[in-house]
């Protein structure tokens, strides 16, 4: 039971708001119930009051008939009527008591015991006592009515009062029961609905692809509870992430492998020839031009290790960080790596950008960047295609994402930087992407190739990248008229050495 009154969950909180309304309302209720009691007791004393009027007015009907026209059925009907009257008062005198004096009632039952008397000696006296006798009777009447008359209206005054009470009692307890709705519902809204909504507007950056660490919006167990499974959530996601990103990489080293293998092949041969003349011609060749073909081994040697070395890092799995490189240098290697599936499709890569560009970034994150925009050109246009790849330095407010773009996630990266960014462009001439597919470009796992022909997640994960470096993404196609990726990366002022 203590569970469900336990002030530190929102279940215990709402249980003892709930159960404070059912209090509340139930006290109200007997409150208002023993008002009802009362207010029908009034009404029971109106009753009883009116019989006892009826019953004197009878009487003194009855009374008026003996002495017009000296009908003794009219004696006995008074006496009987004044009997009943006298039976009603001693019957209810604890309620008649109450409202009138207890001096009063008592009068009320002496004068009708002496109009009683006085009726009983009617027929016993004679003619000339009988007026006397009559008067008395008469003023005794009279004044029997009089008390009847002033009960019956201090009876009325009494129920009217009650009904301005219960009235005035029926519309405070409707205002109680109103103020204690609102006020638990205000507190419902601050233990519920608020955290909800800061809950919702935390989830945001969530459902955007920030995957940061959701911070609870109340200290109520049930909402703790949720954000420590949401956090654990997020950080398996974040490892099965990196974990698809690595795969992804992996996969694409297997494609890239023999492009490799072509690269070293040059390097290889040129060694091998240099190394045949050294042999043949090593007694009688000159001093300089020995050194010559040691020079070339040399460089064709460390050409070798320098594709060998791109490679390793590429494929590497290290953590994100952050280096400052040349972006041309980048994408020379990164043109190395995929060479040989550049020859394959028959591709044309042009270059325009400034050989001093510099930029902080994670090398092997931004190659798989280029790698992933350029296969997806690739795949998407066929042989022949023209990628081009240009880079400039933009202040801020200067945008090159073409209206109608659709941009991943959102544009926080130009409204919260101040400082210059770094425009990266990567364009095809290929068919163009379908507008009914535009939206759904940077979903994980969509694709339009053919099963087995890509898993659909090399935007994504290019979407995913460009969040680790705090930038922007947009991509603006038409059919027909090729495709457009726009990568905003913050620079540092001194992106230019």
């Amino acid at each position: 039971m203590a569970a469900f009154f336990d002030l530190t969950s929102l279940r215990g909180k709402i249980t003892s708001a709930y159960v404070s309304l059912v209090v509340g309302t139930i006290a109200l209720g007997i409150i208002a119930f023993l008002d009802l009691l009362f207010l029908q007791q009034q009404v029971t004393e109106g009753e009883i009051v009116s019989d006892f009027k009826d019953s004197v007015l009878e009487m003194r009907r009855e009374e008026k008939n003996l002495f017009l026209y000296a009908d003794n059925e009219a004696l006995t009907r008074a006496d009987d009527y004044a009997a009943a009257s006298l039976n009603i008062v001693r019957k209810y005198e604890a309620s008649l008591t109450a409202m009138l004096r207890r001096s009063d009632s008592t009068v009320m039952i002496e004068n009708l015991d002496a109009y009683r008397s006085k009726l009983s000696t009617w027929n016993t006296i004679s003619d000339d006592g009988r007026q006397r006798l009559e008067d008395e009777i008469r003023t005794l009447g009279h004044q029997i009515y009089l008390s009847v008359e002033s009960l019956s209206n201090q009876e009325r005054r009494m129920l009217e009062r009650a009904v301005q009470e219960s009235q005035w009692f029926l519309l405070i307890f409707l205002l109680a029961i109103g103020l204690a709705i609102y006020v638990v519902g205000r507190q419902l809204k601050r233990l519920v609905l608020t955290p909800l909504k800061k809950l919702e507007s935390r989830l945001k950056p969530i459902a955007e692809g920030r995957f940061n660490q959701l911070q609870p919006p109340s200290s109520d167990r049930e909402f703790m509870t949720f954000t420590d499974a949401f956090n654990r959530m997020l950080k398996e996601l974040e490892i099965r992430q990196r974990r698809m990103l690595q795969s992804e990489k992996l996969a694409s080293l297997g494609i890239l492998a023999s492009g490799v293998a072509h690269e070293l092949n040059n390097p290889l041969s040129n060694i091998s020839s240099s190394c045949q003349l050294l042999m043949e011609e090593l007694a009688e060749a000159d001093p300089d031009q020995l050194n010559t073909w040691l020079k070339q081994i040399d460089s064709e040697t460390e050409r070798g290790r320098n594709i060998v070395r791109t490679l390793l890092d590429f494929g590497s799995q290290r953590n994100f960080q952050k280096h400052r490189v040349k972006l041309s240098d980048l994408v020379n290697e990164t043109e190395t790596i995929i060479g040989k599936t550049l020859k394959q499709y028959s591709a044309n890569l042009t270059l325009n950008i400034p050989p001093d560009l510099m930029l902080d970034v994670d090398k092997q994150r931004l190659q798989q960047l280029f790698i992933n925009l350029i296969q997806n050109a690739l795949h998407a246009a066929g042989q022949g295609v023209h990628v081009r790849i240009s880079a400039m330095v933009c202040e801020k407010g200067v945008s090159m994402i073409p209206e109608g773009a659709e941009v991943a996630g959102n544009l926080k990266c130009i409204t919260d930087y101040d400082g210059q960014f770094i425009e990266i462009l990567v364009a095809d001439d290929g068919p163009g992407i379908p507008i009914e597919h535009v939206s759904k470009v940077f979903d994980p796992f969509f694709t339009t190739s053919e099963p087995g022909q890509g898993a659909g997640l090399g935007l994504f994960i290019v979407q995913e990248i460009v969040r680790e470096h705090d930038g922007c993404l947009a991509i603006a196609s038409r059919p027909g008229k090729g495709t457009q990726v726009i990568v905003l990366l913050p620079a540092e002022e001194s992106s230019r050495d």
